[in-house]
């Protein structure tokens, strides 16, 4: 079963693995530490790593660059795209599947599964730009494919970190933010994240 928008990035099954604990007792307070980092780390990188459960319609509104609309993640090809032309609030046309390609090409097909970013008109179907300034309504399961094994490690890794259940343990520090921004060793696999999936904004 696919994860949640609100659930961890890794069970507790998967730390007490990671971390050679076999005692269960302490799994629902695992579980909400995993949860907490994984708040935290959405908060630094920009997005999130599981997936709607459903198709939800997310409204974008192109700017000057016209022919690429960049939208959220979106982990599953759109169940429609469609246009207000006019303005009015009501989204009267809706794109075929020749009329826009999903960006970046083939990104579903990597050996890590990774969402897609943009929405561009094609050259061959029946609009040749979007219309900036016009409302563009993406319905679609927004996220990524799956969490990636490095995100979900990462999780494990700074939830052990806080709970003094790895080498790399320091201190306990009462406020999540700070108890990270306090560790080195938690710092660096945040910074390795950030390099590889922080969301970068355009003006």
């Amino acid at each position: 079963m696919a994860a949640a928008i609100s659930d961890a990035y890794a069970t507790a099954v998967e730390y007490r693995a990671a971390v050679n604990m076999t005692k269960t007792t302490e799994d629902a307070e695992i579980l909400l530490g995993l949860k907490a980092v994984s708040r935290y780390l959405e908060g630094k990188l920009g997005r999130h790593f599981t997936k709607d459960a459903t198709a939800v319609a997310r409204t974008y509104v192109p700017g000057a660059s016209r022919a690429v609309l960049r939208v959220d993640d979106i982990a599953v090809v759109p169940t429609s795209i469609t246009l207000d032309l006019d303005n009015d609030g009501i989204y009267e046309t809706t794109l075929a599947d020749t009329d826009y390609e999903l960006l970046p090409l083939n990104a579903d097909r990597q050996p890590q599964a990774r969402p897609w970013t943009q929405v561009h008109m094609t050259p061959w179907g029946d609009y040749s730009h979007f219309t900036a300034g016009r409302r563009v309504q993406v319905t679609a399961q927004f996220g990524w494919p799956s969490v990636p094994e490095g995100v979900k490690q990462a999780t494990i890794q700074i939830a052990a970190i806080l709970r003094l259940e790895s080498p790399r343990a320091t201190k306990r520090i009462s406020e999540l933010g700070d108890a990270i921004e306090a560790s080195p060793e938690a710092m660096y696999i945040v910074r390795q994240l950030t390099d590889d999936y922080q969301v970068i904004h355009y003006a």
